[in-house]
């Protein structure tokens, strides 16, 4: 008994070391991140922009209202970043030539010190 023991065991793990990592090469919640593709991206698109003031706030419904009309699109204000930076999500965007057009727009208020697209990160899939 005590030998058919000692091979039951090891069989066991190694079954059991199978089965999960069956499961997780199934699994959807890769551990990996990578910039969402380009197609994913081209209804919306997000921008960091940095002002020259840093105590100047820039969530007020006007001064948002002033960033839509200059981008051409409706903006909308998401959150602070650290370092005096803030987020901005641009709607409607349909390619890359459109982002730039609005970033250099925006570039040139004289509040803003500098603009640029936030990259969105997305879980990948391991395959």
């Amino acid at each position: 008994m005590r030998v058919f023991g000692r091979l039951l065991l090891p069989w066991l793990l190694g079954l059991i070391f199978i089965v999960s990592c069956v499961a997780t090469s199934n699994s959807t919640a890769g551990g990996n991140i990578q910039a969402q593709p380009q197609a994913a991206r081209r209804k919306m698109a997000q921008l960091i922009i940095k002002f020259r003031n840093a105590d100047f706030d820039p969530s007020r419904i006007v001064y948002v209202q002033e960033l839509s009309r200059d981008a051409q699109t409706q903006m909308i204000y998401l959150r602070p970043m650290s370092g005096g930076a803030h987020v901005f999500r641009v709607m409607d965007v349909s390619d890359n030539a459109q982002l730039t057009t609005i970033t250099r727009h925006l570039s040139k208020r004289p509040e803003i010190l500098y603009v640029e697209q936030d990259r969105i990160m997305q879980h990948q899939k391991v395959q």
